[in-house]
Formats: C-alpha cells, sequence, structure tokens
C-alpha cells in the first residue's frame, strides 16, 4: 500500500458547518511525497509492518529480497504445525507470478497448494484491501497530515499495531464467505456488500490461514 503525506489518496474530505472556515491543509504537489507499507495477515497475527526503502522501484529480485528479509525471519520461527496450513496469497503483479519469483518462493517451500494460483483477470477478494481500508482510516483520522516520511512511517507503525487479534481475524475470517460467493457467481463480479460485510455476519469459521 501506499501512503502520502497529505491523506490515503492525498486528499481529504468531510463536513463543515455552515459559517465555520475549512481547517488549514498544506497544499503540497503529488501529495508531499510517501512511503510503501507491506503487512501480512495470518489468521489473528499481523507480520510487519514494513516499508519499501525510497527509490527502489520494486521487480521480482527486490520482492524476494524484501520477503527473505523481513516476512521468512517471521515465518521459519513459527513451529511445524503453524507453518503447515499457511497459504502464501498474493495478486498478479508481474514481480509477484514471475518465474524468477515463483522459483525462489519454491526453494522456500511456497509450491503446489501452498502458494495461491490466481486466475489473470479474478475478482479483489484480498482480505487485506480491507486491512488496507481500516489503517487509511485509523491513521488519517480527522484529516491528518504529516511533514516527513519518518512521521508517517511511525504513525503506520502505531496505528498497525492498534489493532487487536480479533480485528485482524475479521479479516482472514471473511475469505470462506468471499470464497463461495465467487464460486456462486462463477467467478463473476463480487458485490460490495460482502466485501464490507462484518464478521458477525460471515461464517465463523475459515478454510485456511492467508497472507
Amino acid at each position: 500500500m501506499r501512503a502520502t503525506l497529505d491523506g490515503p489518496d492525498g486528499w481529504a474530505r468531510g463536513w463543515i458547518q455552515a459559517g465555520t472556515a475549512a481547517p488549514f491543509r498544506l497544499k503540497r504537489q503529488q501529495g508531499g511525497g510517501g512511503v510503501m507499507i507491506w503487512t501480512g495477515i495470518v489468521k489473528d497475527e499481523l507480520v510487519g509492518p514494513f516499508f519499501i526503502n525510497d527509490g527502489v522501484k520494486m521487480n521480482s529480485e527486490h520482492y524476494c529480497a524484501f520477503l527473505k528479509k523481513n516476512f521468512m525471519p517471521w515465518y521459519k520461527k513459527k513451529p511445524a504445525a503453524r507453518r503447515k496450513p499457511i497459504v502464501l496469497m498474493q495478486d498478479n503483479v508481474p514481480y509477484h507470478a514471475s518465474r524468477y519469483s515463483r522459483a525462489w518462493l519454491q526453494s522456500q517451500g511456497f509450491v503446489g497448494d501452498k502458494l495461491m494460483d490466481w486466475p489473470a483477470c479474478f475478482p479483489d477478494i484480498n482480505c487485506i484491501e480491507n486491512f488496507w481500508s481500516a489503517l487509511k482510516q485509523r491513521d488519517y483520522t480527522n484529516g491528518k497530515q504529516y511533514t516527513s516520511k519518518e512521521a508517517l512511517k511511525m504513525s503506520l507503525k502505531k496505528a498497525a499495531r492498534s489493532f487487536t487479534r480479533a480485528e485482524v481475524e475479521n479479516f482472514t475470517k471473511s475469505m470462506d464467505a468471499r470464497l463461495v460467493a465467487v464460486i456462486e457467481r462463477k467467478g463473476g463480479y463480487i458485490s460490495n456488500e460482502l466485501n464490507t460485510l462484518s464478521i458477525s455476519a460471515i461464517i465463523g469459521h475459515s478454510l485456511n490461514d492467508f497472507i
């Protein structure tokens, strides 16, 4: 996810009482810059957050090096029984789906059923997208802006770590209903209602642990 100094998309909106001046907001080109953040969610646990170094244009080599440095230490510390049901879930951006990345992931044990295989064009059902939305809402409360990338990083880390295990598990548990809905629609579009449905209205167990 990309986050800018001036807001999730470089703009803010809200209600202002009639006759009241709009709050002051810094105006900068391209939102004043931003940061790229990576976080994994595995059942009820967060992995990260971690940040992509400034100036790095992500490719297969950088992506695998990033996972090796940030994700794999967490993964390897888990007992075998914990690692066994984990399925790596990513999208089909070129550096995820490249031969280089797949070969490296295979060398780390993510092969076959351990690596989710998405069609070329699939409905956006990855539960991490809902986490990103919730993280942005929590970090940019009241139209908050930042004066430096370091301040933004610190705030994003604090916001990410404020999620309880129960809140994180709400995202991963929703995968059952999402996948069932995709099957019922024969791969078709899933309504916003399903993508934003609270866990209390969704079946209470998950097919697997997902990242």
